[in-house]
């Protein structure tokens, strides 16, 4: 991609942070995606990229917004990152032409290796059971006998498939 043609889809590409539950743990931040059930934890710069699109932006706003922080960072950078994190569903990409992504190999041999250290890191991405799904026994009415046993009480065990009162 031409320095040209980065410079017109950069500009006329926006960022959006999506809904999720955020907590910053020391430099780093946790997101939870509660439709996915997906837990994200950010680097220090990928939380303050991800911080930085509470409303739509560009990456030219993005990189001013990081600059008093990252002086030497670059918007061909911040705009690559911001596409990794749209891709991993923690933002809204919107833009009016087709979005043609660097790659962060590409990005680091464009632009050396300090510029490496400043792309953000999406440190974890888990899927996150539902509460039922974390329990260490089965109730009454789930299909058993599998990995765990029917939650103990008088007279409740594993009866054609399902756990039930004997």
């Amino acid at each position: 991609m031409s320095k040209q043609e980065f410079q017109h889809e950069s500009r006329s590409t926006r960022f959006q942070q999506r809904k999720l539950i955020a907590r910053t743990i020391g430099d780093e931040l946790l997101l939870f995606d509660e439709e996915t059930s997906t837990a994200h934890c950010l680097n220090g710069i990928g939380a303050a990229m991800w911080t930085a699109c509470e409303r739509k932006g560009s990456a030219a706003s993005v990189t001013d917004f990081l600059r008093p922080r990252w002086p030497d960072i670059e918007e061909e950078v911040v705009w690559g990152s911001l596409s990794k994190l749209a891709a991993a569903g923690l933002l809204e990409e919107t833009t009016v032409l087709e979005n043609i992504s660097t790659g962060r190999r590409e990005l680091i041999r464009k632009l050396g290796i300090a510029a490496a250290v400043a792309l953000p890191i999406v440190v974890t991405s888990v899927l996150v059971p539902p509460a039922y799904a974390a329990a260490s026994c089965l109730p009454l009415g789930s299909p058993c006998p599998g990995t765990k046993p029917c939650c103990p009480g008088p007279g409740v065990g594993c009866k054609f498939g399902i756990c039930t009162n004997l």
